[in-house]
């Protein structure tokens, strides 16, 4: 769920997940429908401009759901009161510039992170409390360029920039790119 892409890739997950809804449903009347009208939400659409969006962008979605119906496990779950900080500042903080480092030091270690860890390749950190029914907020990262983005006086490691940030799939209320994913975006060839 975490790095698909060291397991097959987005076909994967989907194996994954419809693995684990079969063993569920053995016990439990629940069951994974992986293309339901959520996968035509603007957030998907926008998926194909970031970097890599096969595997992190897509992972964090689906791991949103598998987190909700209880089959993914947060490495850390933020209090009710840090994740109300989160969803009420994420959109306005992402007006600026910003990098992987940036958002870890402001908002701590993600609750999970999909794509690779290294700071300097795009992957989505997304952060969550124990309410599973509440916005899990994506921070969605491109790859470390020379000269992108300074890095922070916090780190002498240029950081993977942040291109966007999700709170939920309503855009462009709950979603924001930064300057440089908008610039990002109008770069990308089509």
């Amino acid at each position: 769920m975490r790095r698909p892409e060291s397991f097959g890739g987005l076909a994967g997950l989907g194996v994954l997940l419809d693995q684990i809804a079969r063993t569920e449903q053995q016990s439990v009347d629940t069951v994974w429908i992986p293309d339901t009208n959520a996968r035509l939400s603007p957030s998907t659409m926008l998926r194909e401009f970031f970097a890599d969006p096969d595997i992190h962008v897509a992972a964090s979605q689906y791991g949103e759901d598998a987190y909700r119906r209880g089959w993914l496990c947060l490495d850390r779950a933020l209090t009710p009161e840090e994740h109300a900080v989160l969803v009420d500042a994420a959109v306005m903080w992402a007006r600026t510039d910003r990098t992987v480092h940036d958002i870890v030091a402001e908002f701590g270690p993600a609750s999970v992170t999909f794509g690779d860890p290294d700071p300097r390749r795009p992957k989505t950190l997304s952060y969550a409390g124990s309410d599973r029914n509440a916005p899990v907020v994506a921070f969605h990262l491109g790859p470390a360029r020379a000269g992108t983005i300074p890095s922070s006086e916090r780190s002498p490691v240029v950081g993977a920039p942040l291109l966007g940030v999700r709170v939920c799939d309503d855009f462009p209320g709950r979603w924001e790119l930064t300057p440089y994913g908008e610039a990002f975006l109008e770069a990308e060839p089509e």
